[in-house]
Formats: C-alpha cells, structure tokens, sequence
C-alpha cells in the first residue's frame, strides 16, 4: 500500500522513502540509556522543524521516527507552543495590568 496522506504538511513519498533508506529503516531516536531505539517498524518520517506554509519538503528536512517517539516529539511540541502562546497572548476578557509605579 502506497504512503498517502493529504494533509498540507504531508512528507511527499519519495523524500519519506529516502530519509527511510539514509536512516537504514529504523528510527532515529536516541532512548534513555543513548541507545538508538531498535523500531523497525511503524515507522514516519519527522520534521526536523516547524513546517511552514508553502514549504517544499526535502530529505534534510525530516528523520525517520517510530510512531511513538513521534508521537512523544509531536505532543511535547504542542505542549511548549501552548505555554509559549500563554506567556505571550494578553488575555482577552481583561486588560492588560499595569505596573503600580506607572498608575
């Protein structure tokens, strides 16, 4: 069955089954003990960065991880942005609090 997937952000077939011959079919992830992990199957092909809009992927842009390390990678991603974007964004049901000297 052939890699198919229509999502913007999608690793075009042949990028994914060269990152997949590069990194000699097996995930890339380093574990806990800085070991490679030994997956061999299941296996994704990962950006390396935030994928942007109008972006032309390429095999130096991705790795190939198994789908839980990718899983873990995605998922630690989202939870950063989350924080970044909650440090960053004034809430907007109040105004923005100023600082007693500058009342």
């Amino acid at each position: 069955m052939p890699w198919q997937n229509n999502r913007p952000n999608h690793v075009p077939t042949r990028v994914r089954e060269q990152a997949l011959d590069r990194d000699g079919h097996r995930c890339t992830a380093l574990m806990q003990n800085g070991q490679r992990c030994p997956e061999t199957t299941n296996l994704e092909a990962a950006h390396l960065g935030q994928w942007q809009p109008g972006e032309h992927t390429t095999v130096d842009m991705v790795r190939t991880l198994c789908h839980w390390h990718h899983n873990r990678e995605t998922q630690q991603q989202a939870a950063t942005a989350r924080t970044q974007a909650t440090h960053t964004k004034p809430s907007p049901t109040r105004p923005p609090e100023q600082h007693p000297a500058f009342r």
